[in-house]
């Protein structure tokens, strides 16, 4: 007993950090058929305000996927702030493609195709890059103050791992190989790192963009730009101040097989009862508070609250809608692993359906049948 008490006190701190919380009815979430809130079902939000950033030389990360927040299987994020001329090293990743929205401040991208064609651009607060997976970038923090950024990627198993980085690879390559390959002594390689760098500062800082070019003469730009301004978009959908906006492979087909927006609730808002055909849902908090609904069939459901800073998530084709049910607006960066949005509102599909086949389905008086949506509308305000 003493050797499993241990053992099982793990297993209960496991359980509570990963399985949903079991909520009984309340009047704020009363449901017509009393479920238990959560019950038989995972977490569907993740308190990633509470997990601790890891520091560096320059800049800040965490990330949150399958290995703490098992029920995100399509996708995984990681928080990553930058000071004035601190730089993410250049890397790539095996696994996943990169989906990136800038929180705050200033950063300058640099991506490399395998054609050998490059990008450099800066990405202001509000804009997105997209780096295809396996693709060679940098990330630099331009100041004047830090730059915030979340990366997503489109498998939630993604972890540094996954991530190769140019110092970490020369470090663990022969002195020699590395100097015959870069055409340098093998008494200047000694100079490099002996370690992965990851995050850095050095001087200078990254000049203007007009001035900053690749080494290399005859160096091609990228054909499209993997770059888009989310935040100047005009929204999609507005009512009452709530607004969606929304970047998909048509507005930026760099990013084919991954889109995102940004959803505005006003107090009292609610994105309306929907769900997505292809794609799961990963949302972020940015500021505010919100309430999610998740309906998983079978008679099984969830709500969760969430806090500026937690992560969400809908696996695809789950029903759910998203709540303000606080005093003060909220705004949620919500991305799918799919490149073609798709979203069936449960409005929107009642009225697409006869009378008759709605007064069968609820077996309710004509009167409330009557009563029912005719259109759909992506907010509602209570």
């Amino acid at each position: 007993m003493l050797v499993l008490a241990p053992i099982l006190a793990l297993a209960v701190i496991a359980l509570a950090a990963w399985g949903p919380p079991a909520l009984a009815q309340s009047s704020a979430w009363r449901s017509l058929s009393s479920v238990v809130w959560g019950a038989g079902l995972p977490a569907f939000s993740y308190p990633f305000h509470k997990k601790p950033l890891i520091l560096y030389d320059g800049g800040t990360t965490k990330q949150v996927g399958t290995y703490n927040f098992p029920v995100s299987k399509g996708m995984a994020g990681v928080y990553m702030t930058l000071e004035p001329g601190a730089i993410r090293e250049l890397h790539w990743h095996a696994n996943a493609a990169e989906w990136a929205y800038v929180i705050e401040g200033r950063t300058r991208i640099t991506l490399t195709s395998p054609e050998g064609k490059v990008e450099i651009s800066d990405v202001d607060a509000g804009g997105l890059w997209y780096f295809p997976r396996g693709w060679g970038h940098s990330i630099e923090g331009l100041g004047p103050g830090n730059a915030k950024f979340l990366l997503v990627f489109n498998d939630g198993t993604f972890s540094e791992g996954a991530t190769f980085s140019i110092t970490d690879w020369i470090s663990h390559t022969p002195v020699s190989w590395v100097a015959q390959n870069l055409g340098i002594s093998p008494e200047q390689v000694n100079r490099f790192p002996k370690k992965e760098v990851y995050i850095s500062r050095r001087p200078p800082a990254p000049g203007p963009l007009a001035t900053t070019k690749p080494r290399g003469l005859g160096i091609q730009p990228l054909s499209i730009s993997h770059v888009y301004a989310l935040g100047s978009q005009k929204p999609i959908a507005a009512k009452a101040g709530s607004t969606i906006r929304l970047a998909t492979a048509r507005e930026f087909p760099a990013s084919f097989n991954m889109a995102g927006g940004l959803i505005h609730l006003e107090p009292g808002a609610m994105r309306q009862l929907h769900w997505h055909p292809n794609a799961d849902e990963w949302q972020y908090v940015l500021n505010g508070e919100m309430e999610l609904s998740v309906f998983a069939s079978e008679g099984k459901a969830s709500m969760s609250k969430l806090v500026a800073g937690d992560v969400g998530y809908v696996p695809k084709g789950y029903g759910h809608a998203l709540r303000n049910d606080s005093s003060k607006p909220v705004d949620i960066l919500v991305v799918f692993n799919d490149g073609d949005y798709q979203s069936i509102d449960l409005d929107g599909w009642i009225a697409t359906n006869p009378d008759s086949v709605l007064g069968n389905t609820f077996q309710v008086p004509a009167g409330i049948v009557e009563a029912l949506p005719r259109r759909s509308s992506i907010f509602s305000v209570r």
